[in-house]
C-alpha cells in the first residue's frame, strides 16, 4: 500500500464525503506541484487557471513564520483551520500531543489529494487528532458536533478559525459561512447545556414530584408502538403561517397523524380538528392556560404526551384523554429510570420534543406546518386564535435575520426560535435515512434538510385518502409488573441520595482546603510543592466528575452554573509560562477560579438534595389556600 492509499482509506473512514469529494477533485488537478530538492518544506501549487500561488512567497520562508506564530497556541487542544495548505504546519502541529484534535476545512480537496501522496497523516486520521470538513459539511449542525462534550465545550472561548495561507481568501464567502456556522453552534450548544441552574432545579424537583403519577400512566414504549395509525404524521405548531394551512389540515385529518404542540391545542379546537397527540414540555404554570380555556369535549380521545417535569397546573387542567408520561434524556431521570417511561426530548421546545416522538414511532413521513421559528411577512410571532395573541413577542431591533422560506430572501426571527432551528436541522440531518421530513409551513424560516413543498401538493402527492385512521389505543403496566418496577426505582433512588451526600461532604471539604489556601496567599508566599498537592486533590475529584453516577447524580443540574468557571479554567490552562514565579501566579489564579467552582457546586448540590426531598410539596400547600379561599 502507497502512502496515498494509506491516507486515504483512513480518510474513508472516518470521513467519507470528504474521501468521496477528493476521489472526484482529482480527476480534474488544476495545479502545478512545485518542490525544491525533494524538500517537503518548499512544496508550493499553483493553479492552473488562475496562476495563484498556494504560497506567495517562498514555503520554507512562510513556515518559519508560522511556527513561531504557533508556539503561542502550544498549549491549545483544539485548533481549527480554514485551508490544509501544503500540510507541513499540520504535520509539526501534529507532533505535539496537547493537540488533541486539529480540525482543517479544506475547500478544495484536490489540495489534499495531492499532500496526501507526499506525507503520513493516516496515524492521525485514525485516531481523531485529524479531522478535515469538505465545504458541503459546513452548516450549524455540522459543527456543533465538534463541541458536544464538556471537553471540548469549555474551551470554545478559545475557537478561532486560523487561514492557512493568503491563497484561501479566494475561498472567502466559504470561509465566513464555516466561521458563521461555528459561532452558531458553539452558541447553540452552549444554550443546549442551560444557562439558569435554578430552572433545571425547579424541572428536577417537579420531576421527582411527578414520578408517581408518571409510573401510573402508560409507558413512552407503549405510546411509540402505537402512535403510528397512519403513514403520516402532521407536525402542528403555532407560527403565523399556521392559520392558513387549518382548512387543508380539517379537510386531511381523518387521514393523518395530528401530533400538535400544546399551544396549537387550542387553535385546533376552535377550527374543529381535533389532534392525535398533544405534546408538552414546559416546567411554566402558565402552559396549563392551554388546557384550562379548552372546552372538555375536546379532549376527549386525545393523547396528552407530557414530560415529567411540568408544572402541576398543566397535569390538573388536562380535563380528559389520555395523560401519556415520560423523561427526559436527562441524568437525574436516567439514573433511576424506569427506562420504559423514557427518554424523549433532546431539544428545547415541544415542537422539537414532537419530532422526536414521530421518529421514535417509525413514521416513513413527517409533515411540518406552522413551524415560522420567525415573524409573519406582517410582524406577527404567532398564528391567529393564538391563547396569547399573534403578537406575544414583539420585534426588537436586535432580532437576527435568517434565511427565508423557499430561500433567496432574508426574514428576522429571535434568538430562541433560531435555536430551535438549529435542533430541528441537527434531528432532519440524524433522521433523514429512515423518515422523509417536509416543510410544508410555507411561510417562516427555512429550515435546512427539510424538503420544501406547498401543503396542497402534500396531500395531493403523500396522503392516502382511501381508508381512514384507527384511534390510538394506549394500555398501563399490569400491577404486578409495576410493583416491580416501582420496588426497582425506589432502590436506585436511595443509591442515588446516598452518593449524593457523600459527594457533599467532599466538595465541602475540598472548598474549604482550597479556600484556607487561597486566603492564606494574601498574606504569604505558599510553598508551591504545597499548591501542586492541592493541585493534585483537584484533580482526583474531578476524575470523579467524569465518572456516570457523578455525571448523571449532579452534573446535568450543576453544569450550567459552573460553565463559566469551566471556560475561565480553561484559559488559564492554555496560558504559557516561562519562569518559576509565572509558574506559581498561574496555579494560584487556577485554585482562585476553583474555589469559585467549588462552592457553586457545593450551593447546586445542597439544592438538588431540598428539591428531591421537597417534591414539590409546597404545591399542595398552594392549592389548599387556593380551595380555602
Amino acid at each position: 500500500m502507497d502512502l496515498y492509499e494509506k491516507n486515504f482509506s483512513e480518510l474513508h473512514k472516518v470521513s467519507p464525503i470528504f474521501a468521496e469529494a477528493m476521489q472526484k477533485a482529482k480527476e480534474a488537478l488544476l495545479y502545478e506541484v512545485f518542490i525544491e530538492q525533494e524538500n517537503i518544506e518548499t512544496l508550493n501549487l499553483v493553479h492552473t487557471q488562475s496562476f495563484k500561488p498556494l504560497y506567495d512567497a517562498k514555503p520554507h520562508d512562510i513556515l518559519i513564520t508560522q511556527r513561531d506564530q504557533y508556539k503561542q497556541y502550544h498549549t491549545y487542544p483544539y485548533l481549527y483551520f480554514f485551508g490544509f495548505g501544503n500540510g507541513v504546519l499540520l504535520y509539526e502541529l501534529l507532533q505535539n500531543t496537547v493537540h488533541k484534535r486539529i480540525l482543517v476545512i479544506e475547500p478544495d480537496p484536490s489540495i489534499v489529494y495531492i499532500v496526501f501522496h507526499l506525507i503520513d497523516f493516516s496515524e492521525a486520521l485514525k485516531n481523531g487528532r485529524l479531522v478535515l470538513v469538505a465545504s458541503s459539511q459546513i452548516s450549524k449542525p455540522n459543527m456543533a458536533s465538534f463541541f458536544s462534550k464538556l471537553e471540548e465545550q469549555k474551551y470554545v472561548k478559545l475557537y478561532d478559525l486560523h487561514i492557512m495561507s493568503s491563497y484561501y481568501e479566494t475561498y472567502h464567502d466559504i470561509m465566513m459561512k464555516a466561521n458563521r456556522a461555528f459561532i452558531e453552534g458553539i452558541q447553540q450548544i452552549i444554550a443546549g447545556v442551560g444557562n439558569d441552574a435554578i430552572d433545571s432545579l425547579i424541572g428536577m424537583e417537579h420531576h421527582f414530584m411527578n414520578l408517581p403519577l408518571m409510573l401510573q400512566t402508560p409507558s413512552l414504549f407503549e405510546l411509540v408502538k402505537k402512535a403510528k395509525n397512519t403513514e403520516i404524521a402532521v407536525l402542528a405548531s403555532t407560527g403565523p403561517s399556521l392559520a392558513k394551512q387549518l382548512p387543508l389540515l380539517k379537510q386531511i385529518a381523518p387521514y393523518v397523524t395530528i401530533v400538535a404542540v400544546d399551544a396549537s391545542f387550542p387553535v385546533l379546537t376552535r377550527h374543529g380538528i381535533k389532534p392525535d397527540i398533544v405534546v408538552s414540555m414546559e416546567r411554566v404554570p402558565l402552559t396549563g392556560r392551554f388546557f384550562k380555556d379548552t372546552p372538555k369535549e375536546a379532549f376527549d380521545g386525545v393523547i396528552f404526551a407530557l414530560s415529567s417535569l411540568q408544572h402541576p397546573e398543566v397535569i390538573d387542567n388536562i380535563k380528559g384523554g389520555v395523560i401519556q408520561m415520560s423523561m427526559r434524556p436527562f441524568g437525574y431521570m436516567t439514573l433511576p429510570g424506569p427506562q420504559e417511561w423514557g427518554y424523549i426530548g433532546m431539544g428545547m421546545s415541544a415542537a422539537n420534543m414532537a419530532y422526536e416522538l414521530i421518529y421514535h414511532s417509525h413514521f416513513p413521513t413527517c409533515v411540518l406546518i406552522g413551524q415560522d421559528l420567525a415573524y409573519g411577512e406582517d410582524g406577527t410571532s404567532h398564528s391567529s386564535g393564538h391563547l396569547f395573541g399573534q403578537d406575544e413577542v414583539k420585534q426588537n431591533k436586535n432580532d437576527g435575520w435568517v434565511e427565508a422560506y423557499g430561500g433567496g430572501k432574508k426574514i428576522r426571527t429571535i434568538a430562541v426560535w433560531n435555536m430551535f432551528r438549529g435542533f430541528f436541522e441537527k434531528d432532519i440531518r440524524d433522521t433523514k435515512e429512515s423518515m422523509l421530513t417536509i416543510n410544508a409551513t410555507e411561510g417562516g424560516a427555512r429550515i435546512h434538510g427539510a424538503l420544501e413543498l406547498p401543503f396542497a401538493e402534500v396531500i395531493k402527492t403523500k396522503v392516502d385518502q382511501s381508508k381512514g385512521k384507527t384511534p390510538i389505543v394506549l394500555k398501563k403496566i399490569k400491577p404486578k409488573e409495576l410493583k416491580s418496577v416501582k420496588d426497582l426505582v425506589e432502590k436506585k433512588l436511595k443509591i442515588m441520595v446516598s452518593y449524593i451526600a457523600k459527594q457533599r461532604e467532599n466538595v465541602e471539604s475540598l472548598f474549604l482546603h482550597i479556600s484556607t489556601v487561597c486566603e492564606k496567599a494574601e498574606h504569604e508566599k505558599i510553598d508551591l510543592l504545597e499548591l501542586k498537592a492541592l493541585q493534585k486533590q483537584i484533580h482526583d475529584f474531578r476524575s470523579v466528575t467524569e465518572t456516570e453516577m457523578f455525571k448523571q447524580a449532579i452534573w446535568h443540574i450543576a453544569q450550567s452554573m459552573l460553565m463559566p468557571y469551566e471556560i475561565e479554567i480553561a484559559k488559564i490552562e492554555v496560558c504559557s509560562t516561562s519562569t518559576e514565579e509565572e509558574a506559581y501566579q498561574k496555579l494560584l489564579d487556577w485554585m482562585k477560579v476553583y474555589q469559585k467552582w467549588f462552592f457553586g457546586l457545593a450551593g447546586c448540590i445542597d439544592a438538588i438534595q431540598i428539591a428531591m426531598k421537597r417534591k414539590g410539596s409546597h404545591y399542595e400547600r398552594q392549592r389548599q389556600k387556593a380551595n380555602a379561599s
